[in-house]
């Protein structure tokens, strides 16, 4: 028996899950049509609890995005062990026959595309959708939601995984003049320009990166745009239809909104984890600075 999953996001009408692999995005009317499936599972991806218990679509579960993304010694917020992922998998009673729908909570859009990413990671890419719009698309379109926390077993469940979804420096070093490879950088202007250090040792950005600020993917509801205003937005920044896409950000977090709208426009894409954080931390490593190669800190230019 087929497993659903669905983590909050929002609800869009261009994409509807038919039989077969599952769609990036799902609708409200869709959801609606499949809640009381035997085998579907609801996420509510969200930071705090209270979050959650504040409402929530009827029989979805809690997906605590510390469960997949946390802080590290090294690093401000990073892809947790493979054991982790996986406990966390089983006590959500998700199995790899599971279908995966993500919704979001407060417009937490980044981090319900993070959920995405994960998932894809785990191989479960094609049984993962998010319902674009989220809880707010939900209740502005009049649908009910709950405060009762669902009773539901435990499950197994073995990553299959897809381990480029996710890459480090090295990787990116290495595709840095490859032809047909994309390095797309998430963030704001100011700090793509350099203009704006973000806290971090160097600002500017990795070299031969495009600039694409996650933001403009979404509508004032946060729904992603539909796919012709998409097809604009990347083919603006520079992005041609058959590239691959490395993407990150300040942390690995607001790419993976850009790696979302990547994958609903069928590009094959990679999340850098450390993101810039780690990349301007790492001395050896260029950065590009407004005109100049910055090879070293910020401190020496200013």
């Amino acid at each position: 028996m087929l497993t659903a999953v669905i983590f909050y996001l929002s609800s869009t009408n261009f994409l509807i899950a038919r039989s077969g692999p599952a769609t990036v995005l799902v609708s409200n009317e869709w959801l609606v049509g499949h809640l009381k499936d035997s085998d579907l599972v609801v996420l509510t991806v969200a930071d705090r609890m209270w979050m959650y218990k504040n409402g929530h679509i009827p029989g979805s579960r809690f997906l605590w995005v510390s469960s997949y993304a946390t802080a590290t010694p090294e690093l401000g917020f990073e892809l947790v062990p493979l054991k982790q992922l996986k406990t966390a998998m089983e006590k959500l009673g998700v199995s790899n026959r599971s279908r995966v729908v993500l919704c979001s909570v407060g417009g937490n859009v980044s981090a319900t595309a993070r959920a995405y990413v994960t998932m894809d990671y785990l191989g479960m890419g094609d049984r993962t959708s998010i319902l674009d719009g989220g809880l707010e698309g939900w209740k502005t379109a009049g649908y009910a939601t709950s405060k009762d926390t669902p009773t539901f077993k435990t499950s197994s469940f073995k990553p299959h995984l897809k381990a480029d979804a996710i890459v480090d420096a090295d990787y990116v070093r290495k595709h840095l003049s490859a032809n047909g490879v994309a390095i797309l950088d998430a963030r704001a202007p100011n700090f793509y320009s350099g203009k704006d250090a973000g806290g971090f040792l160097r600002s500017g950005h990795i070299p031969g990166a495009l600039n694409l600020y996650y933001v403009t993917l979404f509508d004032t509801s946060n729904r992603y745009l539909p796919l012709d205003s998409l097809t604009k937005k990347f083919t603006g920044a520079g992005i041609k239809p058959e590239d691959d896409i490395i993407t990150y950000c300040h942390v690995g977090q607001t790419a993976s909104s850009v790696y979302v709208g990547a994958r609903l426009l069928g590009h094959r894409v990679h999340l850098y984890d450390g993101s810039f954080e780690d990349w301007s931390a790492r001395e050896e490593l260029p950065v590009i600075l407004e005109s100049r190669s910055d090879t070293v800190k910020n401190k020496s230019f200013h």
